[in-house]
């Protein structure tokens, strides 16, 4: 992230099953919640595609970094010790209404809410418990959450190109006084002389862009479908 962007959000929290990783080929959730332990789990599961290297770059911005997961700890515990990223997490939030406890952990620690978002592969668990509470939340994109109304990434590996996004969008907001959200994410580029990302766009903020006038500081492309 560019040090010269304000950052819309500063506390970020990760489900991990179906998130951080997933079954690797051939296997399934199911078959594995039939007999679940920590060893099988071993056996199960694999990081999702670039969340090592995506994890490390959100590390070093965002200053707050966390789990927010559903998982039994032990299983979660011997994944994440095994995959190597444990020690990138603030805290780790277990077993209970996400938006509760993401809620409980801000307020204790003095940090406000709207700097906060939830990312997640489950939108009953992992989206409207949140957004409930007043922070905000991305979907992982999955064959099993189509049906859902949501703002989505394709996966963690497209979340720090989302999160530069939204420091830009609040940057522009900041200068125009202007109105626009994050809430429709198509294929797009965007590129500036601060950042570049052959993600992720969102219409919403492209037609805020085009409407005010509030181009970056070196324009670039904003194009969508």
């Amino acid at each position: 992230m560019d040090h010269r962007l304000p950052r819309k959000f500063k506390h970020i929290f990760l489900d991990a099953e179906g998130t951080l990783y997933v079954p690797s080929a051939g296997k399934s959730y199911w078959s594995f919640w039939e007999n679940p332990s920590p060893e099988r789990a071993l056996e199960h599961f694999e990081l999702d595609k670039g969340v090592a290297e995506a994890i490390g770059e959100i590390r070093a911005e965002a200053e707050t970094l966390c789990i927010a997961s559903f998982n039994r700890e032990a299983i979660l515990d011997a994944l994440l010790d095994r995959f190597g990223i444990r020690g990138l997490f603030d805290s780790i939030l277990l077993n209970g209404d996400k938006g509760v406890l993401i809620d409980r952990f801000l307020k204790s620690r003095g940090l406000e809410r709207r700097d906060a978002v939830m990312v997640g592969d489950m939108p009953g668990l992992d989206l409207s418990p949140v957004r409930k509470v007043g922070v905000e939340s991305i979907l992982v994109d999955r064959p099993y959450n189509k049906w859902a109304e949501a703002e989505r990434i394709k996966g963690i590996f497209e979340l720090p190109s989302w999160l530069r996004i939204a420091a830009i969008a609040e940057s522009e907001l900041h200068r125009s006084g202007r109105v626009s959200s994050l809430d429709e994410f198509i294929n797009g580029r965007f590129s500036d002389g601060r950042c570049e990302s052959d993600s992720v766009m969102t219409k919403s903020l492209m037609a805020f862009a085009e409407a005010s006038g509030a181009a970056p500081t070196n324009p670039g492309r904003f194009s969508y479908d």
